[in-house]
C-alpha cells in the first residue's frame, strides 16, 4: 500500500511540473506593440508576430523597411492575416487633441471588434 501511495505522489509531482510547459508562455511573453513610437524603433530585418484572434494563429513577419513598420500604426491602414486572409483596419484609441499622450494602436475587423495584434518577437535567451 505504501508503494502505491508513493507512486501516486510521484505521479502528482510530475504532472504538476508539466503544467507550465503544457500551458505555454505567460502573458508577459508577448511584447504587444501599442504605440507609434514602438513601431518607429523597428528596423529592416526585425521580426514581428501577427497574432490573429479570429483564426487563433501566430505568424512571424520580417519587417522590410521602417516605412513598412510605420504602416502597422497608421490610422485607417489595412493589414491582412496571412493565415485566414481576414482584413483588419488600424484604429488609434485615445484623445487626438492631447498630443502628449500616446494613442494606442488597435486592429479591428469589419464589425469594429478588436481581433488582431502585432507583437515584437521575443529575444532568444
Amino acid at each position: 500500500m505504501k508503494t502505491i501511495a508513493k507512486l501516486l505522489i510521484l505521479a502528482g509531482l510530475i504532472a504538476g511540473a508539466a503544467v507550465p510547459v503544457i500551458a505555454g508562455p505567460g502573458p508577459d511573453y508577448w511584447q504587444r506593440m501599442k504605440t507609434a513610437e514602438e513601431f518607429a524603433k523597428l528596423k529592416a530585418g526585425d521580426k514581428v508576430l501577427y497574432v490573429c484572434n479570429q483564426c487563433q494563429t501566430v505568424t512571424e513577419k520580417t519587417i522590410a523597411s521602417p516605412v513598412e513598420a510605420m504602416e502597422h500604426c497608421k490610422e485607417g491602414a489595412m493589414l491582412t492575416c496571412p493565415s485566414c486572409k481576414e482584413k483588419v483596419r488600424v484604429v488609434l484609441k485615445g484623445a487626438p487633441k492631447n498630443q502628449s499622450a500616446a494613442r494606442e494602436v488597435t486592429y479591428v475587423n469589419d464589425k469594429g471588434e478588436a481581433c488582431f495584434f502585432v507583437a515584437k518577437k521575443p529575444d532568444k535567451k
